[in-house]
């Protein structure tokens, strides 16, 4: 079955395809752009991101090196208190055989 085409009706029909495809090449090539500026966009944030992944794990560091010397330090002066009070005990122990012995 073919379908008959008067010259002006097939110039009008090869025109109104260029123009289609005309359309749809500037879409490709607008679209290539964008696709590009993503490209980039994303390799910004993905360096972004790896970056502030070292951020993280440096202050996780420093965090466990605060908590250490927090629990070094409370150590220090929870044996400090403690050896003060076993002198407060002793001393209170040496005034008791003081009075013993008199």
């Amino acid at each position: 079955m073919y379908i008959r085409f008067s010259m002006e009706n097939l110039n009008t029909y090869i025109g109104s395809l260029a123009g289609r495809v005309e359309k749809l090449a500037k879409a490709h090539a607008q679209l290539q752009v964008e696709n590009e500026q993503l490209k980039v966009k994303n390799g910004g944030l993905e360096q972004m991101i790896s970056e502030q992944k070292n951020v993280l794990s440096k202050l996780e560091e420093q965090n466990k090196v605060v908590k250490i010397a927090k629990a070094v330090t409370e150590d220090d002066d929870d044996r400090k208190e403690q050896r003060k009070r076993l002198n407060e005990l002793v001393r209170e122990v040496d005034k008791c055989i003081a009075l013993l012995n008199n």
